[in-house]
């Protein structure tokens, strides 16, 4: 899919696809549908015979698009929890802060607050197009290498900081997790058979006798639902893409909760 696909607003995304799809409908009614008579014919059981050649069809088209969307959702929910285990863990390493002393507690409560407020106001705006910028990374390092500075000076320290670097690397898989998000996709070669079936199940709904009002009455119906369908796979398509995509809620959540009633009043 298209890249610029995803800049276009949702609600606007869905009206396009729809108008595409029971236009290319009317379009093939208007041009194609004289002309595939005359290639075809239009006998008294030209219904049945089409109806016969295409079940198969429907079928494997059918499951394709249900498999897709699955796919998709699928890929949603598996960022979507990323996100979530990413910002619950960075909260229990707040809270945790707690128990180390000072400088060590402040420094490090100052750089998760930090790496808060530049995931929620910066990352994420470049992650709805599509982009990961250096700015966690550093930051995430950062806390990495005060961690590995520290030298526990009771066994009470030993143990939590043990506890505190064994968290801190489950946060960094479930933010690595999270960035798989910009680049999370369907591969083309399915969206090539996806838009490839809707243009032949549109031609044979087309190729169909029938009064023409009738036609294009069903057809239309048909043609939107196709559209609907290509509309959900394509916003479930890139979890963190675009306006659709997924929103920092689980971030903002812990610093409302957590991190802003340790802010220096300015």
């Amino acid at each position: 899919m298209p890249d610029f696909v995803f800049d276009i607003p949702t609600r606007e995304l869905a009206i396009y696809i729809s108008l595409i799809t029971i236009g290319a409908m009317f379009i093939g009614l208007i041009i194609f549908k004289p002309i595939l008579r005359l290639l075809f014919g239009a006998g008294p059981e030209f219904n049945q015979t089409l109806n016969y050649a295409t079940s198969g069809f429907a079928l494997f088209y059918g499951l394709l698009l249900g498999l897709l969307t699955v796919s998709a959702y699928q890929n949603n929910e598996r960022i979507k929890e990323g996100i979530m285990s990413e910002a619950s863990t960075l909260g229990a390493l707040y809270a945790d802060m707690n128990a180390y002393p000072e400088p060590m507690r402040s420094e490090m409560k100052t750089m998760m607050r930090d790496y808060v407020q530049f995931t929620i106001n910066k990352d994420w705006d470049a992650h709805r197009q599509g982009e990961i910028l250096n700015g966690g990374f550093t930051r995430t390092d950062a806390m990495r290498q005060k961690l590995a500075s520290f030298e526990p000076e009771t066994k009470g320290q030993e143990i939590v900081h043990a506890q505190v670097v064994s968290g801190f690397q489950a946060f960094s898989e479930a933010r690595q997790l999270r960035l798989t998000g910009t680049i999370t996709q369907l591969p083309d070669v399915l969206w090539y058979a996806v838009l490839v079936g809707a243009a032949v199940n549109i031609l044979l709904i087309v190729l169909l006798r029938m009064p023409p009002f009738q036609q294009f009455f069903l057809g239309s119906i048909s043609a939107f639902f196709l559209g609907v369908m290509l509309f959900v796979i394509v916003v479930l398509d890139r979890p963190l893409r675009g306006e659709a995509g997924l929103d920092p809620v689980p971030f903002q959540l812990l610093w409302e909760r957590s991190m802003v009633w340790d802010e220096p009043l300015s």
